[in-house]
């Protein structure tokens, strides 16, 4: 694909690297594309597209091999913890490696599927460096441009037949937080106003949270709505909102107990 001494039109996309993924060739190939590619040492993960997504490089076979020896999960859990976003980007010819776990291959399945529907992750596939790094290069791109392009993603409504329902879906509209994580916040905070009053600290502690989206979270709660100049009202956060509904029960009961 790419031309001897070829170097691809300059954008403005930036990934950040680990420093031990230079021996695969894949930061040089990224160079090539144009990418602005950053080296350092990286706590978890192989390349970050700022700020929130982590992608973790690895060949077909190590792939395979950690899904069965349990290390996979533990990683996919760490970077889970500290990024919105997940990918695991296989590398090489995964189907020629099933053939030597032909017989644990239900297994292999269960395993792949507990990674997306437990973790998160998502999954991408590459034959070789160079097409490891037209990828990185690819989704960077498209990210960025969703970033300048001002246009809002609206969440479709599923069927919401029950208070349960609504309260998932409710926080699974907070960056980061899938259907297991709002399950466990849930379960820990035991209502949405449980979860809005948590703190940083008590956020991080649930398991698919991590410091970082607690953060995230907490930022978003606390941030004042822009409004329109079309719009009437006081503006408020959504934190404050959820004490004044607390301070309005609290008055009400005093009320009811005078009476």
């Amino acid at each position: 694909m790419f031309k001897e001494g070829e170097v691809m039109p300059q954008h403005t996309v930036r990934v950040y690297y680990d420093v031990r993924e230079e021996a695969s060739g894949v930061p040089g190939l990224l160079k090539r594309l144009g990418v602005l590619a950053i080296g350092k040492q990286l706590p978890n993960g192989d390349y970050i597209i700022p700020e929130d997504h982590v992608i973790e490089r690895k060949s077909a076979r190590d792939f395979v091999a950690s899904l069965f020896d349990g290390r996979l999960f533990d990683q996919a859990r760490r970077l889970s913890n500290s990024y919105s976003y997940v990918y695991y980007l296989i590398e090489g010819d995964f189907q020629n490696e099933l053939r030597y776990w032909f017989t644990r291959r239900k297994q292999l399945v269960g395993a792949l599927v507990s990674l997306v529907v437990d973790f998160d992750v998502r999954l991408l596939w590459s034959s070789d460096a160079e097409e490891s790094a037209i990828i990185i290069e690819r989704l960077a791109s498209r990210l960025l441009e969703g970033r300048h392009s001002g246009s809002v993603v609206i969440m479709k409504k599923k069927s919401l037949n029950s208070i349960r329902d609504w309260q998932l879906y409710v926080l699974q509209s907070f960056p980061g937080i899938g259907a297991k994580t709002a399950e466990r916040l849930l379960e820990r905070f035991g209502s949405i106003e449980g979860f809005i009053r948590a703190s940083v600290t008590e956020l991080a502690s649930v398991e698919g949270v991590g410091e970082v989206k607690a953060h995230r979270i907490k930022e978003l709660l606390k941030a004042t709505y822009q409004a329109s100049d079309n719009s009437r009202g006081q503006v408020k956060t959504l934190d404050s909102f959820a004490a004044e509904g607390a301070q309005s029960q609290r008055a009400l009961r005093a009320k009811d107990g005078q009476g």
